[in-house]
């Protein structure tokens, strides 16, 4: 009799859990049609989060980047290292065939470009981390080179004019990085138009990584903002990583803030126009633009031109398929495809930011094309 009450207690368990794994793959199989009703993209959307990686590879998690770099063990091989004070760069000349980044002669992504900018040319110089950059993609798959393309394929300005967009991103620089680009590099290439790439990636919960890297390797801060807060957070070069987070943390919004308005004056000093575009990293539940959100009302309290990308993804539920690899937060060619498409036709929409884009000759905004 013991016996018999174990097999069947046995069996009683086994039923229930196929009958919950049938379930579950019911409600998998239902996520897309409960996603296109009104009541049905919460939950639909809770189904996707759980079925993928997004709760254990994500950006949200201290250590993404170094978990990042693990797996595609192409940190030594594709940057330099030094103790300047963005602490590393891109290698120049590599090729997509041996390390799966190009960069030309000056280590930009891209092709060869001229130091000086070329007649009839409007330069654009785009700033920002890895999803500008190109994650795992080729450099003429980026939605930068993917916007080039298109204007010069329109010549929407003029027909003698054409665009160079030069890609000064860089995987996991941070804005306090990108600043220092803005000041450093791109003015010896005449850009007319700095466009800043900011994401959760670079201004959410890491967004402090460069300066931990500072203080420990005792580098520099270079900007007289940074040193201030640096000594007013007590951060030292014996501290660990946690302890420099949690040191910083209480800066962030303090160190973004004038992390742009540097940046802005710095474009001035130029005459060149700042555009910044919000860009969304692939993620389900719309974690990604929950975490820039926060940043949009301190770019409208310095006026400053903004290209909301956030919403490229909405009503795609499967993200995964529009990663550069299962779990990871980065855009391939599709997903930038859809960036490029979204950001064009928001340029379009928003004369200040077409303005910006085409200088001069900005009366072509009319244009249908």
């Amino acid at each position: 009799m013991k016996n018999l009450g174990r097999t069947k207690s046995f069996w009683l368990r086994a039923v229930a859990t196929a009958a919950t794994l049938v379930a579950l793959a019911a409600l998998a199989g239902a996520e897309a049609p409960m996603y296109r009703t009104p009541y049905g993209r919460f939950p639909a959307t809770l189904i996707s989060v759980m079925r993928s990686r997004e709760l254990l590879d994500n950006p949200g998690v201290a250590g993404y980047y170094e978990r990042l770099f693990a797996k595609t063990g192409g940190m030594d091989q594709n940057y330099i290292f030094d103790r300047s004070f963005r602490v590393f760069r891109f290698k120049p000349n590599l090729t997509w065939q041996h390390d799966l980044v190009t960069t030309n002669s000056f280590g930009m992504i891209g092709p060869e470009c001229s130091l000086r900018k070329p007649p009839h040319t409007r330069r654009v110089a785009l700033l920002g981390g890895s999803l500008s950059a190109g994650h795992m993609i080729q450099a003429n798959q980026t939605f930068g080179a993917l916007l080039e393309s298109r204007l010069n394929t329109m010549r929407p300005s003029a027909p003698s004019q054409r665009f160079e967009i030069l890609n000064f991103a860089c995987v996991a620089y941070t804005l306090t990085q990108i600043l220092d680009v803005a000041i450093e590099d791109a003015p010896r290439f005449e850009p007319d138009v700095y466009m800043v790439d900011v994401n959760e990636l670079g201004v959410f919960r890491q967004w402090d990584r460069h300066l931990v890297q500072v203080v420990q390797r005792g580098i520099d801060p270079k900007y007289q903002f940074l040193r201030e807060v640096l000594r007013q957070s007590g951060a030292s070069a014996g501290d660990d990583d946690l302890t420099l987070y949690g040191k910083l943390a209480p800066y962030r919004m303090q160190v973004l803030r004038e992390t742009l308005v540097e940046l802005q004056s710095a474009v001035a000093r130029q005459h060149a126009a700042l555009i910044v575009i919000l860009v969304p990293s692939i993620e389900a539940g719309e974690l990604s633009k929950r975490r820039v959100q926060g940043i949009r009302p301190l770019l409208a309290s310095l006026h400053i031109t903004v290209v909301d990308l956030l919403d490229t993804f909405e009503g795609v539920l499967d993200t995964a398929r529009l990663a550069a690899y299962r779990g990871d937060v980065h855009p391939n060619a599709e997903g930038n495809a859809m960036l490029f498409r979204n950001l064009y036709a928001k340029l379009r929409a928003q004369p200040e930011a077409w303005a910006a884009l085409m200088g001069s000759a900005a009366e072509s905004a009319g244009s249908t094309q």
